[in-house]
């Protein structure tokens, strides 16, 4: 920050790719506190998601099964409670018409992944809110679309950069690469979620800046840490524990904010 400069936040426009350091993340109010203790000592505000009835288990809360965001001020979400949380933050959510989440694929129906201009989903599972979304920036040749089997996809996908992914998912590394991007596939099963054999590495991360990667738990306690570290070092981004233990599928750490700097 240079002296005639005052900190602001914007939305970030590239959903899960902040430009700047952020100031605001959306978690699963089910988020162990010491990681919104971390993410608070980092000068984070967080915003937790509640949990919906509706879905089934701990998933309830998860923000990549609850929301997707489009833009800096826009997406869609599940719920009236949850749209009027982003409101307040000058971010405006429309509600799908989905209204049964208790299975497969509907729980889903907003679990497509955003990297850069990709957009990796499975169309079966896609509300169609977010289909028609997709298919208008398609056809405006904004995004390129990936289908992929996985339905649960976002869950699935720990984003790097604009063109790399960490998945455990063999048809997303499969359909990654394909598309010319840089991926790191993981042994499925090293993370940890409350009511389910395991977790995904999506939903145990996401990016706090442009260059940090942040999980929740220790990212050395995975057996691939190596790979890992070396992977986003690669791209010029650096792994954030921002706790002990076990990596926690939370539902993914997702920026909702980011510093913007204005001349005063």
């Amino acid at each position: 920050m240079q002296r005639g400069e005052a900190i602001i936040s914007r939305g970030i426009e590239i959903p899960n790719l902040p430009q700047q350091r952020v100031t605001l993340v959306a978690v699963s109010e089910m988020t162990p506190a010491s990681v919104v203790k971390a993410l608070q000592a980092l000068s984070i505000k967080v915003m937790k998601v509640t949990a919906d009835n509706r879905f089934t288990g701990s998933v309830s809360s998860h923000a990549d099964m609850r929301c997707h965001l489009t833009g800096s001020q826009t997406g869609f979400c599940t719920d009236e409670s949850l749209r009027a949380e982003f409101l307040r933050r000058g971010i405006s959510l429309f509600r799908t018409n989905v209204h049964k989440f208790s299975k497969y694929p509907e729980d889903c129906s907003l679990n497509a992944a955003r990297v850069g201009s990709y957009v990796f989903a499975n169309p079966r599972c896609m509300c169609k809110e977010l289909q028609k979304f997709y298919k208008e920036e398609q056809e405006q040749q904004k995004i390129e679309f990936i289908p992929v089997r996985q339905g649960y996809t976002k869950c699935n996908i720990a984003v790097v950069d604009e063109r790399s992914i960490i998945t455990e998912d063999n048809g997303i590394a499969a359909a990654a690469r394909k598309a010319g991007l840089d991926v790191l596939q993981l042994r499925p099963g090293m993370v940890q979620l409350d009511g389910y054999p395991y977790g995904f590495i999506g939903g145990s991360c996401g990016k706090l800046a442009p260059n940090v990667l942040a999980f929740a738990g220790s990212v050395w306690s995975h057996p691939q840490v190596e790979q890992i570290i070396r992977f986003l070092k690669e791209h010029h981004v650096r792994a954030l524990s921002l706790g002990n233990g076990l990596l926690q599928d939370i539902g993914g750490i997702l920026p909702v904010k980011e510093k913007e700097y204005k001349k005063r």
